[in-house]
């Protein structure tokens, strides 16, 4: 089983790509449902979790909790959110990871056999204690097993996997964003650019102007992939913040054979126990999700 911390081990080569981007508000499933009431019902939604029932990830095919080579700290970094200064509706999905304790926490949802394009929308809040982080945010993989992934700084074979996350980069000195961080898609497929010593490290789609969500307040954000007719340059990618679309890349090869899906989506947040006070923020890392949608249509923001 892949996990974050095979896939993120080392630092990112950033690829310029080409961006185009829009105002518009788009209109989406989410405008046919307030307060997305039924919105799991529609028959283009794979997968809706509001958070608001049962144990915590509990509709998720796997949680993955790792902890750090020196972990001392044996809480729960999983919880049920019920403050109602922080929730969206009665409770909201809560992860904290601590030094000392768990370092990467993954929500894992299969969608097999996979689809050739696919849509994921989600809430997102991160706390005040949120500094950088190695990796983490909402993504999608393609992945036929067998080993697809060769491990980081290599690039995978295009019949068996490809990959991207959505997540918030930075550095202190080295990217000049606020903390969580712009947001970048990072991500491996076969026709990856390497650096100049012949490795692959996840390339970066980067939105433009650069999207730097504010901490302690909830963020709309989606994405779409779709994947390429085999031969052909025709895969895409795009992402929404809000509502508005802030990302749209084109003329991407994902992958060398129609048969290989979107098969996986997740939620994400790795931080190695060393870089805490490294990447600041202090000795945790909070965020909250909410109101997750996956469907083969355009979402939207949640609508009252």
């Amino acid at each position: 089983m892949l996990t974050t911390r095979c896939l993120v081990l080392s630092l990112l080569w950033i690829t310029a790509l080409p961006v185009a981007w829009a105002h518009a508000q788009d209109t989406g499933l989410a405008a046919k449902y307030p307060n997305d009431a039924g919105i799991g019902r529609d028959p283009a939604v794979l997968f809706h979790d509001d958070f608001e029932d049962g144990k915590i990830g509990a509709k998720w095919d796997e949680i993955n909790r790792r902890k750090s080579r020196t972990a001392t700290d044996n809480t729960d970094p999983i919880a049920a959110e019920t403050d109602k200064a922080i929730v969206r509706g009665q409770r909201t999905a809560k992860v904290q990871i601590r030094k000392g304790g768990h370092e990467d926490v993954t929500f894992v949802k299969w969608l097999k056999p996979g689809h050739d394009e696919l849509y994921m929308r989600h809430y997102v809040r991160y706390g005040q204690d949120y500094g950088y982080h190695s990796h983490g945010g909402s993504g999608f993989m393609a992945d036929a097993g067998k080993g697809g992934f060769k491990g980081a700084g290599k690039a995978p074979d295009g019949d068996k996997f490809f990959w991207a996350t959505l997540e918030p980069i930075g550095s202190p000195g080295r990217w000049p964003w606020d903390p969580p961080g712009a947001l970048i898609f990072y991500a491996y497929w076969w026709k990856m650019k390497p650096d100049g010593r012949g490795n692959h490290w996840g390339n970066w789609f980067q939105p433009k102007p650069d999207q730097v969500p504010k901490r302690e307040t909830w963020v709309c954000i989606e994405w779409r992939v779709k994947a390429n007719t085999a031969g052909k340059d025709d895969g895409e990618l795009d992402c929404w913040i809000d509502g508005k679309k802030c990302g749209e890349f084109r003329n991407i090869n994902w992958r060398s054979t129609n048969d290989l899906k979107v098969n996986k989506v997740q939620l994400s947040l790795w931080l190695e126990s060393d870089k805490y006070e490294k990447s600041g923020g202090g000795t945790t890392r909070t965020v909250w999700y909410d109101d997750v949608v996956v469907a083969t249509k355009y979402i939207g923001p949640k609508v009252p």
